[in-house]
């Protein structure tokens, strides 16, 4: 029996009160902190879904909470609700805190949100407590943005911490790396399936998860849980890598071209071409080159801004051809 998926909302990560998989590195980041030794440039590097903006606010509550009331929970790596500074960065009004993101009108970060920052790290916070600037999606600098923060990351000042997310399949511009200390994150199979279960049973879906092991070897369980949220009850590309499913989910890519979808569509490819590698040893060659001409079209649509479209259309025909 298939399982049914309820509609759900996925939580934006200043929203997550719960962190999963992320024990040893917050455990580290506790004890580099306490030692007085914490970078003043923090780079969380890795692939997009893993984690790392949660991460981050978790960790940004914990030194923020310090001394409040209903502060961090390091035993169980959870934010209390109650707590004021959870609260004061839900609404984004902290006076020591400071969000620079992409927009839903521009994927590029302008240099008007980095000099608005510069601001806010030249005035007088309320106490002698933490500036923190986070960055996230850190790719997303144009060259004029970019510019302007290396001033403000060249010389922090002793209690001024940035954190920058960065997903590392995409581009950042050399000078800004050399000036932090790049985190890598990274999670074995076993390590993403275990999140995903943590997270499932935190939303309280009504199904398990075994199907989706093989995802997991490309993918991430943020990127999967968002593509969930958005499928509602459509999961059969789960259960069918045949050609008619993956037509479906390139359809439903060029309704928004979500990035995590394209992860999806990339591994039931992978999927489907390696079944019919074996069914059909005698065509293996042909397949394979298929196989890879569609992976670089892929590459280049998530590493370039290139015209998706036609490149979705030059996918279906290859896809098509598998049909004679």
């Amino acid at each position: 029996m298939k399982p049914v998926v309820d509609n759900i909302k996925i939580l934006n990560p200043v929203n997550q009160l719960s962190l999963f998989g992320y024990e040893k590195y917050f455990v580290d980041f506790i004890n580099t902190y306490k030692k007085k030794k914490l970078p003043n440039i923090i780079l969380l590097s890795g692939q997009k879904g893993s984690g790392k903006a949660t991460f981050a606010y978790h960790f940004i509550n914990y030194l923020l909470s310090e001394n409040e009331k209903n502060a961090y929970s390091t035993s169980n790596f959870k934010i209390n609700s109650e707590n004021s500074s959870f609260k004061l960065l839900l609404n984004n009004i902290h006076p020591n805190f400071y969000i620079i993101k992409n927009t839903e009108k521009s994927e590029n970060i302008k240099i008007e949100q980095i000099r608005n920052c510069i601001k806010f790290l030249n005035k007088s916070n309320y106490s002698k407590d933490f500036r923190i600037v986070l960055i996230d999606d850190a790719e997303n600098l144009n060259i004029n943005s970019s510019n302007a923060l290396l001033k403000s990351l060249e010389e922090p000042s002793k209690n001024t911490f940035f954190f920058l997310i960065y997903n590392d399949s995409k581009h950042i511009i050399e000078t800004i790396k050399t000036r932090c200390l790049n985190y890598k994150i990274h999670f074995t199979i076993e390590e993403k399936i275990k999140i995903f279960n943590n997270m499932i049973n935190d939303y309280q879906l009504n199904y398990v998860p075994k199907e989706f092991s093989r995802f997991f070897f490309y993918d991430t369980p943020g990127s999967l849980l968002n593509f969930i949220s958005l499928s509602k009850n459509n999961l059969d590309f789960f259960y069918n890598n045949d050609l008619a499913s993956i037509l479906y989910l390139l359809n439903e890519y060029k309704k928004n071209y979500d990035n995590s979808l394209l992860n999806i569509i990339s591994t039931s490819i992978e999927n489907f071409y390696n079944l019919l590698c074996i069914n059909n040893i005698k065509n293996f060659n042909y397949y394979f080159l298929n196989k890879n001409k569609i992976t670089y079209i892929i590459y280049n649509m998530k590493k370039f801004n290139l015209d998706k479209k036609n490149l979705i259309i030059s996918i279906e025909e290859i896809l098509e051809n598998e049909r004679k």
